[in-house]
């Protein structure tokens, strides 16, 4: 009986410990924020798209679409393209969410300076 007490005992005593590992296991890069901003979309661009479309949009290769070339008033072309993917481009819609591809397009404009 003792034995069974003490388990009891160490099995709640550990449960919160769990739980908070397991919030703190999110990915960073899947966590949208609160509000969207250029900074928050300048570390989710980092993080996603800077591989194929460079560092601060500068693209080294003609296979990928060069975004310091991006039209402001295109943000809807923007978004279908992020979310379904677009000819070499894969789907990101669910992997990133809509909050961080605002933040994504509000950097976009920062470097383009709109």
């Amino acid at each position: 009986m003792t034995r069974a007490l003490i388990l009891a005992a160490a099995l709640t005593a550990a449960a919160p410990l769990q739980a908070q590992e397991a919030a703190s296991a999110v990915p960073a890069a899947s966590a949208a924020p609160a509000v969207p901003s250029a900074e928050a979309g300048r570390r989710a661009y980092t993080s996603t798209c800077a591989r194929c479309h460079g560092i601060n949009l500068a693209v080294t290769s003609s296979a990928y679409f060069d975004l310091r070339t991006f039209p402001k008033d295109e943000k809807e072309r923007f978004i279908q393209s992020v979310t379904n993917g677009k000819r070499q481009m894969p789907a990101w819609g669910g992997i990133v969410k809509p909050e961080t591809m605002e933040s994504i397009w509000l950097y976009i404009g920062s470097v383009n300076g709109w």
